[in-house]
């Protein structure tokens, strides 16, 4: 997540770079063509503000060119990074299900323990951080659904989007655990982990559904 912020604030500057650059050759123009106005009777505003003669030509294309490839440089290495990141195969979806099965049981076992406040639960939801298996389960979800180890894609396809629903709803409420407390007679937070804690089972129990069809 740095990696791609840091890119981003480059992506950013180089943009500026790219409009200062472009700002002085331009401003370069206007500064001749006043000049050459002060100096001239008649003269006729050019409607086309980049550069005309050749020599103003040669150093704008160097300004622009430059940047255009710095911009590029900082950029395509990211978006290869994520083009192959968001491509997982049969094997590596199926053994990310695998692992996001133990992390569901551990939950549910350990639940007086494991969730010790609404970040604990989202972090082993996946929904906050990335070491949770369940991070990005949908991804994997969709790939299992295409490939040979699942028999019946519909049934799988629609017991999975319930899954993920069960997901949003257990983040919801531990994301809600957070914010409660406070002053007068508000709600506490153990009411919405324990609200996380029906829809977690919930997913335990749709996960034992996926997990028989998957092979």
């Amino acid at each position: 997540m740095a990696s791609k912020a840091a890119s981003f604030i480059m992506f950013h500057q180089l943009l500026i770079l790219l409009s200062l650059s472009c700002s002085e050759v331009i401003a370069w123009q206007q500064s001749a063509n006043s000049r050459k106005c002060h100096h001239e009777k008649a003269c006729v505003r050019s409607k086309n503000i980049l550069p005309t003669s050749p020599r103003r030509q040669f150093f704008f294309e160097i300004a622009r060119t430059a940047s255009i490839a710095a911009v590029t440089t900082a950029i395509l290495p990211n978006k290869a990074f994520v083009a192959s990141a968001a491509a997982p195969t049969a094997e590596s979806a199926r053994t990310q299900w695998k692992y996001a099965l133990a992390t569901l049981d551990e939950l549910g076992k350990d639940w007086s323990t494991v969730a010790t406040g609404g970040d604990a639960i989202r972090i082993k939801l996946g929904t906050q951080g990335t070491s949770s298996p369940l991070f990005q389960i949908d991804k994997a979800f969709k790939v299992l659904r295409d490939s040979d180890y699942v028999e019946d894609f519909i049934e799988f396809q629609e017991t999975a989007e319930e899954f993920g629903l069960a997901l949003a709803r257990a983040d919801s409420m531990a994301y809600s655990a957070n914010f409660a407390g406070g002053s007068g007679k508000p709600t506490p937070p153990a009411f919405y982990i324990e609200k996380s804690k029906i829809e977690v089972d919930e997913m335990q129990r749709l996960a034992k559904k996926l997990d028989g069809m998957v092979k």
